[in-house]
C-alpha cells in the first residue's frame, strides 16, 4: 500500500521527463540568394561617315578691285566655262568647298572660282555689303583673264543679290541664285531683274524669309528662267547639307549642261 501511494507521483515525473526529451529546437536552414552577374555590352559610338568629294586641282589666287582692294579666292579645276561663287553673310569662300559643291562641279569639267568678299575670309578690308557688286566685278575680270569662253554666276543669299546686280549690267552666260533677297547691300530693281538676259535658275526654300522675293523676281524675269522651292526653311548653301543635296546638285548640273556646257 505504501508503494501504491507513490505511483501517481512517479508517473508524473516520467511524463515530465518524456516531454522534455521529445522537444527538439530546429534551427532554420539559411537561404542563399544567387545573384546573376551581367556583363554590360560595350556601347559602340555611331560614326557618321565623312563625305568624300572628287579631288580636283586647286590653287589660292588673289586679284584687285577697282578701288585697290586685294581679294582672295580658290580656283578649282580647269575648263573653258568659268563659274564664280559668291558667298552669303557671315561666311567666306569655304562654304562652297565644305559641302563639296566646288569640287563636284569642277570635276564635271568647269573652272570654279570661290572668293571672299572684302573683309571676309582672307580678303583685305572691312566687310561692306554695299561693295559686293564691286568685288564680284573684280572676280569676273579675273576669270576672264583665265581665257574662259563663258561665265556663270552663282550666289548664295547676299551673294545672290550681287549676282543679280552684276548680271543686269554685264552679259553673262547664265546665273543661279540660292535664297537671294532683292535688296541686300544694294537694291536690285524690278527693271534690273527684267534686264537680265542670261538664263536664270532661282532656288530657295518655301519658308525662307526671302522666298516671296524669290518668287516675285522669278515671276517678272524674262525667259529663259526656272524656279524651284524646297520644303522647309533651309537658307542658301544649307540646302547642300540636307536631304535635298542630290536634287539641288542635279538641278544645277542639268541647268549648266543646257545653258553653259563644258565644251562651249
Amino acid at each position: 500500500m505504501k508503494h501504491i501511494r507513490f505511483l501517481p507521483f512517479i508517473a508524473l515525473i516520467l511524463l515530465f521527463i518524456s516531454c522534455n526529451s521529445s522537444t527538439v529546437t530546429t534551427q532554420p536552414t539559411p537561404t542563399t540568394t544567387s545573384v546573376a552577374r551581367v556583363t554590360p555590352t560595350p556601347t559602340v559610338p555611331t560614326v557618321t561617315p565623312t563625305p568624300t568629294f572628287p579631288t580636283v586641282p586647286n590653287q589660292i589666287v588673289h586679284f584687285k578691285t577697282e578701288d585697290d582692294m586685294t581679294l582672295t579666292g580658290i580656283l578649282y579645276g580647269t575648263g573653258k566655262t568659268g563659274i564664280i561663287c559668291s558667298h552669303e553673310l557671315h561666311a567666306n569662300k569655304d562654304i562652297w568647298s565644305t559641302n563639296g559643291f566646288a569640287q563636284r562641279i569642277a570635276a564635271k569639267g568647269y573652272m570654279v572660282l570661290a572668293y571672299d568678299f572684302r573683309g571676309n575670309g582672307d580678303s583685305e578690308g572691312k566687310g561692306n555689303p554695299t561693295k559686293n557688286e564691286t568685288d564680284l566685278r573684280a572676280a569676273v575680270s579675273f576669270m576672264r583673264q583665265q581665257n574662259v569662253s563663258s561665265i556663270v554666276l552663282i550666289g548664295s543669299s547676299m551673294g545672290g543679290t550681287a549676282t543679280l546686280k552684276v548680271a543686269a549690267h554685264d552679259k553673262m552666260t547664265a546665273i543661279i541664285t540660292l535664297s537671294a533677297p532683292q535688296n541686300f547691300g544694294s537694291m536690285v530693281s524690278d527693271d534690273e531683274v527684267r534686264a537680265i538676259q542670261a538664263p536664270k535658275l532661282f532656288i530657295n526654300s518655301e519658308d525662307d524669309r526671302f522666298s516671296q522675293e524669290t518668287i516675285h523676281m522669278a515671276d517678272i524675269a524674262s525667259q529663259p528662267k526656272d524656279i524651284h522651292l524646297y520644303p522647309g526653311r533651309l537658307h542658301g548653301v544649307a540646302l547642300f547639307d540636307s536631304e535635298y543635296d542630290a536634287d539641288v546638285m542635279q538641278r544645277i548640273q542639268n541647268f549648266l549642261a543646257r545653258y553653259a556646257p563644258v565644251n562651249q
